[in-house]
């Protein structure tokens, strides 16, 4: 594979990146070309020597996604980061898209309770049990709905304090993933 060809494929292949990175890593690669005709290598030698242009493309998009999600949060873009991570293998699909999933379920589960809790009390108001004949059932509901309003309060809160660390823990495991793959 010429130097011509390997550029073209991977320009091709990170299509996806802006244009001013696409553009720098275009002109990284090409150096790198450069650098290693002056040493007498040969520009087949080179391109074996960086492997395939699909390979480089699926880890220099891995590592783009992850910068993405750190810096702009949102579930789009950590999806998108753990999309471009699975692209790298199947080791990633068991060690990346397991863990992951199991947590999202976990932390489902716990919103679920959390709003549950939050809600229930809210709705005794509207639609009260036959339970409230007498005074002490009323307190007892009453004093039950706020511990229960206050627990589901402060779960939640607990709860996203908690989906903050997750993600930023996740994106710290994508960033490792792709390292390990790298051989760095």
């Amino acid at each position: 594979m010429t130097r011509r060809e390997f550029m073209d494929e991977l320009s091709t292949l990170l299509a996806d990146l802006p244009d001013k990175e696409r553009l720098d890593i275009i002109a990284d690669y090409t150096e790198h070309f450069l650098s290693g005709i002056e040493d007498g290598k040969t520009e087949q030698e080179i391109a074996e020597q960086l492997g395939s242009p699909k390979a480089v493309a699926r880890e220099l998009l891995a590592g783009y996604r992850i910068h993405q999600a750190q810096t702009h949060a949102s579930a789009t873009n950590i999806g998108r980061a753990i999309l471009a991570t699975l692209s790298l293998g199947f080791f990633n699909l068991l060690f990346v898209l397991g863990p992951f999933m199991g947590l999202v379920g976990v932390l489902i589960a716990f919103y679920s309770v959390a709003a549950t809790l939050l809600v229930v009390p809210v709705g005794f108001l509207f639609f009260p049990p036959n339970m409230m004949e007498t005074s002490e059932n009323r307190l007892l509901l009453l004093f039950g709905g706020m511990a229960s309003i206050g627990l589901g309060g402060m779960m939640s809160i607990g709860l996203l304090r908690l989906t903050v660390w997750l993600y930023r823990q996740f994106l710290r495991y994508l960033q490792f993933n792709v390292q390990l793959i790298r051989g760095k």
